[in-house]
């Protein structure tokens, strides 16, 4: 129950995180917010592996270098919301995010990509994952 209640304060952080990045665009154009986010968190991360890491960050290079797109699919994310939360309002950004978010999970799951045990898409999922489009759709301006 800890790790559900995290990724919903996580959830939570991402809602805030967009139009606050959305409004610093105005301020200094759209890449520049998204670079400055990604900075800032850059930095925030870096202090907070000093504090609480535990010192494996020289093995990087025994990772695939596959393993480390994860920082760019982030960027394309804030930078993607950034662009989004003017234009179609910070609940469908969210909601829309959410979908493709759980879309791409489903795949992983299914296929057991990247290790993971696979947990095919059955009925249940595929009605979770049409529910969340449909919520799209409701919350989406006209």
């Amino acid at each position: 129950m800890p790790t559900l209640a995290l990724m919903i304060f996580a959830g939570c952080m991402v809602a805030l995180q967009a139009p606050i990045n959305a409004a610093l665009a105005r301020a200094v154009g759209t890449l520049e917010s998204s670079f400055i986010s990604f900075t800032v968190g850059a930095l925030f991360l870096g202090l907070m592996s000093l504090v609480l890491g535990r010192g494996h960050v020289l093995r990087l290079t025994e990772a695939p270098a596959w393993q480390w797109v994860g920082g760019v699919l982030g960027a394309c994310m804030v930078f993607s919301t950034v662009l989004a939360v003017p234009r179609i309002g910070a609940l469908a950004t969210g909601v829309a995010m959410i979908l493709g978010n759980l879309f791409m999970a489903s795949v992983i799951d299914h296929f057991g990509w990247f290790g993971l045990t696979p947990m095919p898409l059955d009925w249940r999922r595929a009605v979770g994952l049409l529910l969340i489009l449909a919520g799209l759709v409701l919350v989406m301006r006209r």
